[in-house]
C-alpha cells in the first residue's frame, strides 16, 4: 500500500486533487482538521500553532513574497515555551504519520507530512502550484467571492503555509527537493494532474 502527501499554494487545487485520488484508490483524506483532532485526542496543544497563524497574518508583517525572499520566519526567534511544543507536536505529527504510511491508504493534505514522511519508500510526496492570477479566478469561481475577498484570503493562507512550516521544520516549503513531483495546474487541464499523479501512486503501489 502506498500515502499520498499533498502541499499546494492555496487555490491550486490540492483538495480536489486528494478528494479525486481518494475517490479513485478508496483512500482516506487527511486534512489539517483531522490532524488538529487528533491532536487534541491525544492531548498535544496546537495553541502555539493558532498564535503562529495570526502572526503570520498581522498587518505589522511584510507581504509574502518579502516573507519569502528575505527569509524572516527563519530569523524570528522561537516564543518562550515554543521550542518544547514544537518538538513535541512533531513527535505527535511523526508518530500519527508514519502508522498511516505503514498502514497505507491515505492522502495527506497540508500540516507538514511532507516533511516526516519525504524519505518513507512507500510515500508520494506532491506539490501543486499555479499562477496567482489562475488562483484568484478558480476560488471566486468555486465559492462565489468577489476578488478583493479572494485576493485577501490568498495573502492570508500563503503567510499562514510559509509561516508554519518555517517555524516547525526550519524549512521552505516550496522547495522542489521535497516533492516527487511538482505540477503548476494553471499550465495544464486539472485532469492531466490527476492523472500524472494517479499513474506514479499506481506504479507505487504495485512496486515489490
Amino acid at each position: 500500500m502506498a500515502l499520498v502527501t499533498i502541499s499546494r499554494q492555496f487555490g491550486a487545487g490540492g483538495r480536489t486533487l486528494g478528494e479525486r485520488l481518494c475517490e479513485r484508490f478508496s483512500f482516506r483524506l487527511v486534512d489539517e482538521f483531522v490532524v488538529d483532532e487528533l491532536a487534541r485526542k491525544a492531548k498535544v496543544s496546537t495553541t502555539w500553532l493558532t498564535g503562529i497563524e495570526k502572526e503570520a497574518s498581522s498587518t505589522l508583517l511584510s507581504t509574502i513574497s518579502d516573507i519569502v525572499s528575505s527569509g524572516l520566519f527563519y530569523r524570528t526567534p522561537a516564543a518562550p515555551g515554543e521550542g518544547y511544543e514544537r518538538q513535541k507536536y512533531i513527535a505527535f505529527l511523526t508518530k500519527i504519520y508514519t502508522a498511516m504510511a505503514q498502514e497505507g491508504g491515505y492522502v495527506i493534505i497540508g500540516r507538514g507530512s511532507q516533511f516526516v514522511l519525504k524519505d518513507h519508500p512507500q510515500v508520494l510526496c506532491v506539490l501543486l502550484v499555479s499562477r496567482y492570477e489562475s488562483r484568484v479566478s478558480f476560488i471566486m469561481d468555486r465559492y462565489g467571492l468577489s476578488r478583493v475577498e479572494v485576493e485577501s484570503i490568498i495573502r492570508e493562507k500563503e503567510k499562514q503555509r510559509a509561516a508554519l512550516a518555517s517555524r516547525l521544520f526550519q524549512a521552505d516549503i516550496d522547495n522542489p527537493d521535497l516533492y516527487h513531483i511538482v505540477l503548476n495546474t494553471s499550465l495544464m487541464p486539472f485532469e492531466w494532474a490527476v492523472e500524472a499523479v494517479s499513474q506514479m501512486l499506481t506504479r507505487l503501489i504495485d512496486r515489490k
